[in-house]
């Protein structure tokens, strides 16, 4: 079961997110006000994921408790603030949380973000390959996605996509892709358009065009 620890020092935003979570069937092994019992919650109950306030009781805030974490877990965590500004975005990257929702709270957006976390810790292998440039391929969806927004791409580039991460680490040649995709003769130029599209749409180059062989596809290894 996917294991949750609450750090936040509002009782009602703390017990709302309890209930949010516990709806979803999701363990929530306690839920702590300050970095000192949070760090004794990271060892007793070894959690999954840790949903953090940014501003907590004590003399540390969440952003120096998430680096201490960092130490002793390679846990997820995501941060809850009522700040969206840059500075504060960029404190939450330098402590190299998962994500960060925003308060008010809103309950699909916390339910979207951590479903992708738990893919991580349950057999995450199996249904999420995490690409180059903050892209997943969902193996069960078999949609492309970046961060927790779908990316508008057709079937065929989709399908490309699925080939290429079912091969990772592995160069798929232009015939085994097209012969993949099409059902007629080989015509590289379709090919190239397909990755062309993907390119364009994503605002990035995680597929690696191999010479004269084929592709092979950019993955993340520290997603693994």
């Amino acid at each position: 079961m996917f294991k949750i620890l609450i750090v936040e020092d509002e009782v009602i935003a703390a017990e709302y997110l309890k209930s949010i979570l516990l709806k979803r069937g999701w363990s929530v092994v306690n839920i702590v006000d300050n970095g000192v019992d949070a760090i004794k919650n990271i060892h007793e109950y070894n959690p999954h994921l840790v949903l953090m306030d940014i501003m907590i009781k004590g003399p540390k805030s969440g952003c120096e408790v998430a680096m201490e974490i960092r130490k002793i877990s390679q846990c997820s965590i995501v941060f809850t603030t009522a700040y969206a500004n840059e500075e504060m975005i960029n404190y939450a990257m330098e402590a190299k949380a998962d994500g960060y929702i925003i308060k008010p709270y809103n309950e699909k957006e916390i339910i979207a973000t951590l479903s992708l976390l738990n893919a991580k810790h349950t057999n995450a292998h199996l249904k999420i390959c995490k690409i180059s440039g903050g892209f997943y391929f969902n193996y069960e969806t078999k949609l492309l996605y970046r961060s927790i927004e779908a990316v508008k791409l057709g079937p065929k580039a989709l399908k490309l996509i699925q080939i290429l991460c079912n091969n990772k680490n592995i160069c798929v040649s232009y015939e085994k892709l097209y012969s993949s995709i099409w059902d007629d003769e080989i015509n590289l130029k379709k090919l190239q358009m397909v990755v062309y599209r993907i390119r364009e749409i994503c605002g990035a180059d995680f597929l690696e065009n191999v010479n004269g062989i084929g592709y092979q596809i950019k993955i993340d290894y520290s997603f693994q």
